[in-house]
């Protein structure tokens, strides 16, 4: 299965910025090809070997870091097409603008807390990425729990619902690190590019960066079973992984 990971649908510049543009053309695509936006329970049941083992065409569409952009240019073209999006939230950095290592600059803001019960009502979906946006690997074991746990703790209280998902801030994780999120969510994903296999460990599963697709003719094409230029991506992300570069 696919699954799709964004940041910001803004003019903004950088690999973790799409234009609005671009997103509405990847998504345009997405729907012209037959393919149907997945929840996360319906992801969780297929991972779990549940229904349908042929890989048709689903997708997973999800946003790291709950940028304000998302509310305001990604939801209106999902809705569109009756896409639903999975929302990776830093919880204690909503309201503020990005300030981590990395963020653009200008920094881009955050949603706020109304903006995300709102969109929680309306059918979109969130899940935990750290309090405060950490690198999860450098951390103490109870700055790691509350890191963890505590995020999920923050997002169930304001929208009243579990919270079954996460994604580790700039794809860092380690052992321990995914010790601790299997114990807090049922699924987790990471930065490794490849599509989603059943086999796939529910705690670190991969992800298509969407900056890669920014062309129109290489992204259909891949949506049509073309692969070649999608390996090519994986071997260059994968040594890029190696030198220790990462988009958070």
């Amino acid at each position: 299965m696919l699954v799709l990971t964004y940041h910001s649908i803004s003019d903004s510049g950088g690999p973790t910025s799409i234009p609005p543009s671009v997103f509405g053309m990847q998504m345009d695509a997405l729907a012209a090809a037959g393919y149907r936006s997945q929840t996360l329970a319906e992801f969780i049941e297929w991972h779990a070997g549940q229904g349908d083992e042929g890989e048709d065409r689903r997708v997973l569409i999800t946003f790291d870091d709950a940028f304000a952009d998302f509310a305001e240019a990604a939801v209106p073209t999902l809705q569109q097409h009756g896409f639903s999006g999975l929302v990776f939230v830093p919880t204690q950095r909503l309201g503020l603008p990005e300030s981590w290592d990395g963020a653009n600059q200008p920094a881009r803001p955050l949603m706020d807390w109304e903006t995300v019960r709102r969109l929680a009502g309306e059918g979109m979906e969130f899940g935990g990425h750290s309090r405060t946006h950490a690198d999860l690997t450098r951390l103490d074991p109870a700055a790691r729990e509350d890191e963890i746990a505590g995020c999920a703790a923050d997002l169930s209280e304001r929208i009243g619902k579990p919270v079954e998902s996460f994604a580790a801030p700039y794809g860092r994780v380690s052992s321990i690190v995914l010790d601790t999120i299997r114990r807090h969510y049922r699924v987790a994903f990471g930065t490794r590019l490849a599509i989603v296999r059943r086999e796939d460990d529910p705690s670190d599963l991969p992800r298509i960066e969407m900056h890669y697709f920014r062309d129109p003719r290489a992204w259909s094409r891949f949506l049509d079973g073309h692969r070649g230029y999608f390996r090519i991506r994986q071997g260059l992300r994968a040594a890029r992984a190696m030198a220790g570069g990462r988009i958070g």
